[in-house]
């Protein structure tokens, strides 16, 4: 069975990473992490820093997976659309399709017969997102939960490493807590200005839903304190 380690670039997926390399998991044949070319910075930095010169110093083959649709703001800014809470829609199109490409360019097509291992960064406190594939071909594994991992050891155990993960994402994604979209305006305004461009253009394009589809009541304008005194801090912060 070919094994592919799914890296997203947050605690669960890097700490898989250097478990790998500790010995305390095995090693997979792959290890691959889809850039929908709207990550956070500091997602992309811990990539390139940290991430690709470990797995280059232990011989571990990485891919990096990308949409053939471009960039997943520009792509939602084309159709004068957002991401939506509840919709799997980007996560389909711009990170579990382009990794499933690139995982058939090693496996071929079995019609039908289970030929990979997806390696997901599910922890104990999370279980119930444990599920099946969607595809017979693949079949989900969780390496987290074999060892019995919690976030919290994950978190602890990259601290040892000199790590601190931030929450991985799109810079623009509708998951944002108000703290993260105060920490993308003060040292990100270039992409909070992208950010805000998206929500203008779908609101300009459907004036009837500006009321009432934020959860906190929010608009990307507002002052960063109505942000900082917002109590949205487990997602569901964008429109």
């Amino acid at each position: 069975m070919f094994k592919v380690l799914s890296l997203g670039l947050g605690t669960q997926s890097t700490a898989m990473v250097y478990l790998v390399v500790d010995g305390i998991i095995e090693k997979p044949n792959l290890i691959i992490f889809s850039d929908t070319g709207s990550e956070k910075p500091e997602s992309i930095q811990l990539l390139h820093e940290h991430l690709i010169p470990l797995m280059k110093k232990h011989n571990i083959e990485f891919r990096i997976a990308k949409s053939h649709l471009g960039k997943l703001h520009e792509y939602y800014k084309s159709k004068n659309a957002l991401p939506m809470i509840g919709f799997r829609h980007c996560t389909a199109k711009f990170k579990i399709r382009p990794v499933r490409r690139i995982i058939r360019e090693y496996v071929g097509n079995g019609k039908g017969k289970q030929l990979a291992e997806s390696w997901l960064g599910i922890t104990t406190d999370e279980k119930h997102r444990a599920g099946e594939s969607e595809v017979k071909w693949i079949q989900n594994r969780f390496p987290l939960l074999e060892i019995e991992w919690s976030r919290q050891d994950c978190i602890k155990y990259l601290e040892s490493k000199g790590l601190d993960v931030v929450k991985s994402g799109c810079f623009m994604c509708c998951y944002n807590s108000g703290k993260e979209w105060v920490n993308l305006k003060n040292n990100y305004p270039d992409l909070f200005n992208k950010s805000i461009e998206l929500e203008n253009a779908y609101f300009t394009n459907r004036p009837n839903r500006r009321k009432g589809l934020r959860s906190d009541g929010l608009k990307l304008t507002d002052p960063l304190t109505k942000f900082e005194e917002s109590k949205c801090d487990s997602g569901g912060c964008f429109i």
